[in-house]
């Protein structure tokens, strides 16, 4: 029986120091926020007493304070103290004629936004992003645009000139040979399309081949000036309206350089002045209204009985009393 009882004692003893034991390790630590354990101690799942595993941070954050170690004991870790945050990239730096843009921010995995001027194009890539270590390229260039010289210029020529090509916003003058004249724009400019603007050139045409045929009359007036032809460029006609009749629009006509007549004028029928009559009106006098005397209703509302009120109220008020001295004195 003793020996059993010994067995029994020494079992429950094994089992209690196993248990105590097992007590003693630690789980696998939970990490905190954007962080992993470092080196062989990912591989491990359990931790004896006394265990010091390490902390590092995950890709694209860095350390912002607090111990990276924690340590075990008694089957319990000691709270986790690292902290970790987003990595940022600050500031990419500035574009020459173009701009640079942070629609997300500059932390790791924001990307920025480059954008050039009007009139230069972009040599590199407009998005880039926020890496681990920093922006993964370099700010593009914004190159400014180039146009090639215009094609030449019948019985004229255009200035200034030069050897190679012209920039965006360089401006250009046409002018024609004596006896032509310039039909069309007298300028152009190169545009941020790489072509001069307009991009239909302007003619030279020679004055002796424009002629306008003869204008006729004018209905309701008269031709007064510009009878004999030829009517070359130029040339002007002059009109008038009859009697009674108004002249609407300009009175001379000019030959264009396509042939033909600046637009020709009308006559309109004039039309009389309506005559306008003055009524007089005669103010009637206000009416003032008479003075009436009113004298004020005297008050009939009899005054209030102040006296009545009180003869009645004391004789109240001693029978009150007495009823309460009798009770008093019977109890």
């Amino acid at each position: 029986m003793i020996a059993v009882c010994r067995t029994t004692v020494l079992v429950l003893l094994g089992l209690v120091v196993f248990a105590q034991s097992q007590n003693e390790n630690c789980s696998k630590p939970v990490p905190g926020p954007n962080m992993n354990l470092k080196d062989s101690f990912i591989l491990l799942e359990t931790f004896p007493h006394g265990s010091k595993v390490s902390f590092a941070c995950a890709v694209g954050y860095v350390t912002a304070g607090g111990s990276p170690s924690i340590t075990c004991t008694s089957g319990t870790w000691s709270p986790v103290m690292l902290k970790c945050e987003r990595f940022n990239c600050g500031s990419a730096g500035e574009i020459l004629n173009g701009e640079v843009d942070y629609p997300e921010g500059t932390q790791f995995g924001d990307v920025l936004v480059a954008s050039c001027n009007t009139g230069y194009n972009m040599i590199g890539r407009s998005r880039i992003t926020c890496g681990a270590r920093g922006w993964t390229d370099r700010l593009p260039e914004c190159q400014v645009q180039a146009c090639d010289p215009p094609p030449a210029l019948a019985n004229g020529d255009y200035t200034p000139k030069v050897d190679e090509v012209y920039f965006y916003g360089n401006v250009i003058r046409y002018s024609c040979n004596k006896g032509f004249v310039l039909d069309g724009s007298v300028t152009a400019v190169c545009s941020e399309s790489g072509q001069f603007d307009p991009r239909d050139p302007p003619k030279c045409t020679f004055v002796g081949d424009v002629q306008c045929k003869d204008p006729g009359s004018l209905q309701n007036g008269e031709r007064t000036a510009g009878f004999q032809p030829p009517h070359g460029y130029l040339s002007t006609v002059q009109f008038q309206c009859n009697s009674g009749y108004i002249l609407n629009g300009s009175g001379i006509i000019t030959c264009g350089l396509d042939g033909n007549w600046s637009p020709r004028p009308q006559c309109i029928k004039s039309t009389p002045t309506p005559t306008t009559t003055t009524t007089t009106t005669k103010a009637t006098p206000p009416i003032v209204p008479s003075k009436e005397t009113t004298v004020p209703s005297p008050d009939t509302t009899p005054p209030p009985d102040h006296a009545n009120h009180l003869k009645w109220a004391i004789p109240t008020v001693l029978v009150s009393v007495t009823v309460l001295l009798v009770q008093v004195c019977w109890l």
